[in-house]
């Protein structure tokens, strides 16, 4: 696959010349820079959690290239599944039974893997599983009688702590500025342009385009775009409308053709709003009446009010989500630096121990404009930002990893919030899910293989070792229970707990028992890995993917058993079904220590005869993180074999795979390993055009993870594995007072890298219900200071010392330790 780039217009300006900004950013945590974005990577990024846009900053010609969240190619595919899929499966069973690998992959990639339209090559557009998320369009501003000269004091700016990004240059004794905002509060883009000076005046004319299936006219002073998501030959389910007002000081708005000009102003000011006709509910096909009067409804409120009302409810809303946390990391910072040098510069070993911290919040920014509780769908593996048509991955919810790592840092983040359009999206895969689980399982429950999209698949993909992974379902379970473990929130539990049982049914009915009497998962796969078939180093002619009980898929069950056991105990319900999972857990095929001293990744100990010993998926580490079922201080054995796979695995690998080994070697409490991850995550990638799969792994100008391409799992990953550096809250005991409820540990600056020997953080949330702001110097705590959320108990947990907690809810307690010792 090719990745689509769009070349921005801005460097050709009339000017020929730049004179750049010298100065910091506008904020403690922002991203500046002295030219105008290239290429998209270059961009920067807006969005109210639904509407999005792209900033390029152009002088003489600006560019927006506008998402909304819904805006998807396809539509439903009601006969992925192969029926009576499942009436083959004794025959896989019984060849994985007897080591015949290649047989069992055989008849898996036969009988496992979704319908494939005749003659399809595996290859290209022609696929039953094509929808792809698509660009909703460009914004295009051309300026036009600017006055002569060179352009100076150049500067593009986002600022993460208000949500605002920004232009401003000078031509002569002119100034221009622009600024832009995606509002939550008010459902709509912003821009203000002013000119300022000797000679100040703004003429420009407006453009609202889309390469297909698109119309655009003129109305006044509003343009108006129509369209659906038809693509070459496939028929979109989705019709969307885009209405973008101007206003104008001081100046003339008037219609040209498809476009508006405005002549002679001093300040303009540019709304834009969307609709579609997407809705969250497979009932209804995903569709819902698309009005133009609601579009029209929500632009004329917002325009209606002075700008600045609207960028202060924007920034009221915003700030109400983002300054619950503040972070500060070691003393040193190249503020100083353009974002895109600075972030050369921390790639060629520049001390900047303030980058991490910065990344840290750009990342919070993203997840809260990209995924706010309203949202009709979750941030996808772009977040909400992709220019194209047939986006990479087709910019999807991939569930043997990229999904879930999106949502892994939204708690103990303090944005709890965002975690609701994940939550809510799950659950509505229930339908479709039983039919796959009927056709491959003749399962009871519902199942999703290893990727869904907006139009509700659970199938499997079109291909073994990666497309035949049946735990995406029982992974998206762990949101649930996170959500909860975070909150104490026993109204949700409640709510959900049917979601989470159903996934449960589901594997207590595809399971069979190997050899062993154990119960395993067979088929199975570790995801987009394979081992050669002939088993002996000499003969490596085959290739396969298909095991029974491969330890992720078990690693998943284990975990949502465990998950729903702990839930029908908290709400008191389901007696039976919980001692059915109990004791279906006991005998669950259990983790292995291999020859090489690594856990095992399938059942049997083939980890050295893999395609790939250095595969980016290190999938059998899912019980170290985000699973709990592994951890030095209460399986050290398996904590030292997860170790050692991964000094195998290696370092390196793609963005959002070293995000995920930020997180395991934290867990494994070696904070200064997991630091060496986040120098190779935060080295600078440029703009490519091809896609990678091994290392390469990084960050573009514009922060974005590369892949490459960009994936937003790998920002998300980072904030996740930062905050398992600085506390850790999976560890559960038993108070004796209350042998019915859970209670959790805080181990405090648990894997502290040497290099951040002092900082502080405010915010930082832990299961249990509770939140901690954390300060330290010289690598010592000397304050901490909790509050306790729920009225649950708490164990504090700091190096060598331990205190129970009995707070009252809403008590804040501070505790005090000195340089040498700790005290509580």
């Amino acid at each position: 696959m090719t990745l689509k780039r769009t070349i921005s217009t801005a460097l050709a300006c009339a000017a020929a010349t730049f004179i750049t900004y010298t100065g910091e950013a506008q904020s403690g945590h922002g991203l500046w820079y002295r030219q105008p974005a290239a290429v998209w990577e270059e961009a920067l990024p807006i969005g109210n959690g639904r509407l999005g846009a792209m900033v390029f900053g152009g002088v003489n010609d600006e560019k927006l290239q506008l998402n909304d969240v819904t805006v998807w190619s396809g539509g439903v595919e009601n006969n992925a599944d192969i029926p009576d899929a499942y009436k083959h499966l004794p025959e896989i069973r019984e060849a994985l039974k007897k080591k015949d690998f290649q047989l069992a992959e055989d008849l898996s990639l036969k009988y496992m893997i979704c319908k494939k339209p005749e003659g399809f090559d595996g290859n290209g557009f022609n696929n039953i599983y094509f929808p792809s998320y698509q660009t909703l369009g460009n914004v295009n501003i051309s300026f036009t009688d600017m006055p002569q000269g060179t352009v100076s004091d150049y500067m593009r700016w986002l600022n993460i702590e208000n949500a605002t990004a920004g232009v401003s240059f000078m031509i002569g004794g002119t100034s221009y500025s622009r600024e832009y905002f995606s509002s939550h509060a008010d459902s709509l883009i912003v821009v203000r342009l002013k000119s300022e000076g000797e000679k100040a005046g703004l003429n420009f004319s407006v453009g609202l385009d889309r390469q297909f299936s698109a119309k655009t006219v003129a109305k006044g002073n509003v343009l108006i775009m129509k369209g659906n998501t038809d693509y070459k030959d496939k028929k979109g389910n989705c019709d969307y409308e885009v209405q973008l007002k101007v206003t104008a000081k001081g100046g003339k708005v008037q219609a040209a053709g498809n476009r508006l000009t405005v002549k002679n102003a001093t300040e303009a000011y540019i709304y834009i709003v969307c609709g579609t006709s997407y809705v969250l509910d497979y009932d209804r096909n995903y569709r819902q009446p698309l009005l133009s009067a609601n579009v029209s409804k929500v632009l004329a409120a917002a325009s209606a009010k002075t700008y600045d009302n609207l960028i202060k409810s924007h920034t009221d809303d915003y700030q109400a989500l983002f300054n619950r946390m503040s972070i500060r990391l070691g003393e040193t910072s190249k503020r100083d630096l353009p974002t895109d040098e600075r972030l050369k510069a921390f790639g060629k070993g520049a001390e900047d121990t303030d980058m991490a911290a910065l990344f840290y919040q750009y990342g919070r920014y993203l997840m809260i404009s990209s995924s706010r509780e309203n949202n009709p769908l979750p941030s996808n593996s772009q977040g909400i930002w992709g220019d194209g048509f047939e986006l990479p991955w087709h910019c999807d919810y991939k569930s043997n990893i990229n999904y879930e790592m999106n949502y892994w840092c939204v708690e103990a983040s303090n944005i709890s919030e965002c975690h609701t359009p994940a939550l809510r999206f799950n659950a509505s895969m229930i339908k479709p899910g039983q039919k796959t689980a009927q056709s491959y399982f003749n399962a009871p429950g519902w199942v999703l293989a290893m990727q869904t999209n907006a139009w509700g698949w659970t199938s499997p993909g079109w291909n073994t070792g990666w497309g035949n992974f049946f735990g995406g379902s029982g992974w998206l379970m762990q949101n649930y229970w996170e959500h909860y473990a975070y909150t104490q929130d026993k109204k949700f539990l409640s709510e959900y707990y049917p979601v989470m049982k159903s996934a449960a049914e589901f594997y207590l009915g595809a399971m069979s028992k190997n050899d062993s009497g154990y119960w395993v998962m067979s088929p199975s796969s570790s995801p987009e890995n394979r081992f050669h078939v002939s088993l002996t180093p000499t003969e490596k002619t085959g290739r396969a993917s298909v095991t029974e009980g491969g330890t992720m898929e078990m690693s998943i069950i284990r975990d949502l058993f465990d998950n729903v056991i702990a839930s029908s105990q908290i709400l008191g319900i389901d007696t039976d079904f919980r001692a059915k999972l109990q004791q279906t857990r006991e005998k669950l095929l259990p983790f292995r220590i291999g020859r090489a001293g690594q856990l095992q990744e399938w059942a049997d100990d083939i980890d050295l005869f893999s395609t790939d010993i250095t595969h980016r998926h290190v999938s059998h580490l899912y019980a170290l993180y985000p699973g709990k079922q592994i951890a030095p201080m209460t399986t050290p054995d398996l904590a030292q074999a997860a170790q050692r796979t991964l000094e195998i695995r290696g370092d390196d690998g793609t963005g959002w795979s070293l995000a995920w080994k930020i997180n395991f070697w934290a867990r494994l409490l070696d904070g200064n390993r997991a630091y060496k991850l986040m120098t190779y995550q935060l080295r600078h990638v440029p703009a490519a055009n091809e896609m990678s799969y091994g290392g390469g792994g990084g960050t573009y100008s514009n922060l974005f993870d590369a892949h490459p391409p960009f994936q937003i799992d790998g920002n998300f990953g980072f904030l996740s594995g930062l905050n398992e550096m600085l506390l850790q809250s999976h560890r559960t005991y038993i108070d004796p007072t209350r042998p019915n409820e859970i209670a959790f540990i805080a181990d405090l600056l648990p894997a502290l890298p040497y290099i951040w020997r002092s900082g502080k953080i405010s915010g930082l949330r832990s299961r249990g219900g509770f939140e901690f702001d954390l300060e330290w110097t010289d690598g010592k705590l000397i304050r901490a200071e909790v509050k306790n959320i729920s009225g649950n108990r708490l164990k504090v947990v700091y190096r060598d010392k331990e205190i129970e907690l009995n707070m009252q809810k809403g008590e804040k307690l501070e505790l005090r330790t000195l340089y040498s010792e700790t005290t509580f």
